[in-house]
């Protein structure tokens, strides 16, 4: 693993069919200081944290012939809601997030969205809707969503009882 970036990234260099990659990949923090981004959720850091390492990448391999792949590894189960979140300005981050990923694919770097768990909402839209190609396992537990149901129904107010009565 690389160090240095805060304990809901991990960011790690390894072999991609006997090349150089990086993957990158945001993972639950249960100590983390924003309440709402504890549980693999991405929230003011993880965005800007995510946009640094794909800066990272793209500087490190500026001058080289070849462009290292970014392998975006996805288990994101939202963006991280929240009133101080909005406040400080998630959606600059997130918006950071999404914004490196697009600059690393116009510098030249593949960059491949791996889907291993769920895909949702902001969060999949920060990390890994820009890549090149999205993949993702065959399992009923890998999901890609606009939005979840508890998510919606927070949004709007109602129970998911109510919400799906409402969809009915």
């Amino acid at each position: 693993l690389v160090k240095g970036y805060c304990a809901a990234l991990q960011v790690a260099d390894a072999d991609l069919a006997g090349a150089p990659a990086c993957y990158i990949a945001v993972v639950p923090d249960p100590g983390n200081r924003f309440a709402r981004a504890r549980s693999g959720e991405i929230g003011l850091v993880e965005g800007w944290e995510l946009a640094r390492a794909v800066h990272e990448v793209i500087e490190a391999d500026h001058s080289g012939a070849i462009k290292r792949p970014i392998v975006a590894v996805i288990d994101v189960t939202s963006q991280a809601y929240g009133r101080a979140e909005e406040a400080y300005g998630i959606h600059q981050a997130l918006a950071g997030a999404a914004g490196a990923y697009a600059e690393a694919r116009l510098a030249g770097h593949p960059v491949i969205g791996l889907v291993v768990g769920k895909a949702m909402s902001g969060a999949f839209l920060a990390h890994g809707y820009q890549s090149n190609r999205i993949v993702a396992f065959d399992d009923p537990e890998v999901m890609v969503h606009a939005m979840g149901k508890a998510s919606a129904a927070r949004i709007t107010l109602r129970s998911v009882e109510a919400l799906e009565t409402l969809a009915a």
